[in-house]
């Protein structure tokens, strides 16, 4: 018998003995799986510290443009696009900056046979759709819209000094575009041609180093850029879509307006809830694009719901989406339902760009070209109130629920005691 005892004891022991391994076992896998993830994040942490990344590069937009800027240029100069006969040198960077020293953003020049410099004050002139003097030639005005379109589309996938040399240098092709300056030909001022096709990298300049010609580009310049592997169709196609794309940027964006209509809205009850029936915001702009809610003032826990009475975010509903505000029936049995609602409408991005004048002593100086990106929005307040609703006393009918669920209850137990009892109990 004990022996029988003991073996039983024995194989129990051994079962117990090979949970605890196992448990033991499991818990030192724990253990490793841990200390193994501790040093590949470690080793990823350490490692971040030596990889530079390339600096992320806006699209030479703000969200605000200031009245006024300093000028600030990087040291030393890059030229990524040459052959044997022609080099373009350009500043690695030009940008803007606050009186502080706070950098704004990456500016482009739009005169290339005037002055780059840094450290020089800046004022906001007009925008690139209006009509902008060409400097040199009285009385004569052009748009350039399709700057635009070059500042918008200037990350070309290099690092950020290599995308504002080649923004640039579409820059100043498109203005000669549009000021209707031949590819072919040299002009040394407005609308006098040069006869003599440049045939080195000097005849660009005069005796005194100045540009002779009023191109931005030279007809070398181009010539080297379009012959070149690597940037020249990059380029080309910025300037290239800057005059296809030059219409798409109206000088106004419309008026930005938000309707409700409020005369429309009415009010349901149901079991739960009060509800307005589907709010659906409006616009005469077809840039409308999203809107969202504020509750500024309400009677109860006002709720917002789509058309299907799901859950709302109050934040970035899409233009055509309507939404009902709801109350529970609860929380407004002594009044009535009332609220004050703000539905804020967003409009398509609106961009532009702004020509920033040199200080008058600096008249030899290039402008500056800025971009700034908007989000226009409007907001309009309503009232909502529902006119007398019979709101039934749910706290008497809940009581009676009440009862009669607590009779039920007891007349379960009761007979679950009567089931239990022996037979001859029952028989008694």
């Amino acid at each position: 018998m004990s022996t029988k005892m003991s073996s039983k004891t024995k194989v129990r022991k051994t079962k117990e003995t090979r949970k605890n391994d196992k448990f033991d076992e499991g818990m030192d896998n724990v253990k490793k799986i841990g200390i193994v993830s501790c040093c590949l994040i470690g080793i990823l942490i350490v490692v971040s510290f030596f990889i530079d990344p390339n600096e992320s590069y806006g699209a030479g937009f703000l969200q605000q443009l200031p009245d006024s800027f300093q000028s600030g240029m990087t040291t030393g100069n890059q030229t990524l696009i040459y052959d044997d006969n022609n080099e373009i040198t350009l500043p690695k960077e030009f940008y803007g900056q606050t009186a502080s020293g706070e950098r704004l953003s990456y500016i482009y020049c739009m005169d290339r046979n005037k002055g780059m410099l840094g450290n020089k004050t800046y004022s906001k002139g007009v925008s690139v759709k209006d009509n902008v003097a060409i400097p040199g030639a009285e009385s004569v005005y052009k748009t350039y819209p399709g700057l635009i379109y070059i500042l918008q589309n200037d990350n070309l996938g290099g690092t950020s000094e290599e995308n504002y040399y080649l923004t640039q240098l579409a820059v100043w092709w498109y203005i000669d575009r549009a000021n209707g300056i031949d590819d072919n030909t040299n002009y040394s001022a407005y609308g006098v041609k040069v006869e003599t096709p440049e045939s080195s990298k000097t005849d660009k300049y005069d005796e005194y180093g100045n540009y002779k010609f009023y191109n931005n580009l030279s007809v070398l310049d181009k010539q080297t850029i379009k012959s070149n592997a690597k940037y020249g169709q990059k380029i080309v196609s910025l300037v290239e879509g800057a005059i296809a794309n030059a219409a798409n940027y109206p000088i106004s964006g419309g008026s930005q307006d938000i309707n409700i209509d409020n005369a429309s809205i009415t009010y349901n009850m149901t079991n739960d809830y009060i509800e307005t029936s589907v709010i659906r915001p409006t616009s005469s702009n077809p840039n409308f694009e999203s809107y969202s809610i504020q509750i500024n003032d309400a009677v109860g826990n006002v709720q917002i719901v789509d058309e299907n009475n799901n859950p709302l975010a109050s934040t970035s509903i899409s233009a055509g989406t309507g939404f009902k505000l709801r109350v529970p029936v609860s929380e407004v049995e002594n009044s009535t339902f009332k609220a004050n609602i703000t539905v804020v409408g967003y409009f398509k991005d609106w961009y532009d760009a702004y020509i920033y004048n040199p200080e008058k002593n600096n008249v030899e100086l290039q402008r500056a070209l800025l971009g700034i990106i908007e989000k226009p929005s409007v907001s309009t307040s309503v009232n909502l109130e529902a006119p007398s609703i019979n709101v039934p006393n749910t706290s008497k009918n809940s009581f009676l629920v009440y009862g009669i669920g607590a009779l039920i209850i007891v007349a379960g137990i009761i007979l679950i005691v009567v089931a239990k009892k022996p037979n001859n109990a029952k028989k008694k």
